[in-house]
């Protein structure tokens, strides 16, 4: 058995697999990653703690823990994760004191991309992207069937290529960001912004005059019902989303491009307009054999993925 653990920034999400790669038994619980590293690394704990005794399976039956995050992540640490405001978390020894389990740390974007090519839509491809586009945008790279981390262990921020260097201001500190064109943070805060500016448009009604509720579906909703200003916004999603999506066919030339995170989830049709758009731009041997998929696994990817990777 091994034990699978996504840390978030609002929840936990623990689970048990077993030998044929089933999740038998989860737990969820709330991150509360205000309180900072101890209390949230306590928390892990107590989960996993609370989990096998639910399962009845002790610690000697569990050959590995593996956890992963958002943010930087390179051997034993966590190096700087800003949903979970840690810096130099040491979180594999701390577990492996504690349990006395062999733990694993990946990034959790990595960890997403591998659970998909191991057990869900990429499956067969040697070489393999993963974007994920929810609040922000994280990205996961498989060359020759192996995950790519990189020299330093930190390869595939795709979220942070640059599309446009005079472009809008990304939280990373850059400008013109993937992230910042496409995340579903900044796409809902160009909105809102307008709204808060007295626009009242198809948008509005769809969001029932609570600019609170707004999410990157409405605005696709919303676009494909002619609304002005969603119109403008989701054109622009699209064409950067294309635009991105031409710049790794023609640089990585994968079998398999995995899209997946809340925003691709929420949407109806925006990979296949993106998709337009890359094959528009594309190299056409780049994408002849190229397939575009949609993530099927949800959180089960991460929590799959970590669990099984070398």
């Amino acid at each position: 058995m091994r034990i699978g653990i996504d840390v978030g920034g609002t929840k936990i999400a623990i689970g048990l697999v077993d030998g044929t790669g089933r999740i038998v038994a989860r737990r969820r619980i709330l991150t509360e990653s205000w309180r900072g590293y101890g209390p949230i690394r306590d928390r892990i704990l107590a989960g996993i703690d609370g989990m096998l005794r639910e399962g009845g399976v002790s610690g000697e039956e569990v050959e590995r823990i593996g956890v992963a995050a958002a943010g930087q992540v390179r051997g034993d640490r966590i190096l700087f994760s800003p949903n979970l405001h840690w810096e130099n978390a040491p979180l594999k020894a701390d577990l492996e004191r504690v349990t006395a389990i062999e733990t694993f740390l990946e990034n959790d974007v990595n960890a997403a991309t591998y659970g998909e090519w191991k057990f869900g839509m990429a499956q067969g491809g040697a070489h393999v992207v993963g974007i994920f586009i929810g609040t922000g945008i994280g990205g996961g790279l498989i060359f020759d069937g192996r995950l790519y981390r990189g020299c330093s262990g930190v390869a595939g921020e795709l979220g942070h290529i640059t599309l446009n260097p005079q472009g809008y201001r990304c939280n990373c500190g850059s400008t013109g960001c993937f992230e910042a064109y496409c995340g579903g943070a900044y796409v809902v805060d160009r909105v809102k912004k307008r709204i808060e500016q007295g626009y009242r448009g198809k948008v509005w009604d769809l969001i029932s005059g609570r600019p609170e509720e707004l999410h990157a579906g409405h605005i696709e909703a919303a676009y494909l019902e002619g609304d002005e200003v969603c119109t403008a916004v989701w054109k622009e999603v699209i064409e950067y989303l294309g635009v991105a999506l031409q710049n790794l066919v023609n640089l990585l030339n994968p079998e398999v491009i995995i899209c997946g995170g809340g925003v691709i989830e929420g949407a109806r049709q925006l990979m296949e307009d993106a998709r337009g758009v890359m094959e528009k731009r594309a190299l056409s041997p780049s994408v002849a054999d190229l397939r575009l998929e949609k993530a099927r696994l949800g959180e089960d990817a991460v929590i799959l993925g970590v669990t099984c990777m070398e």
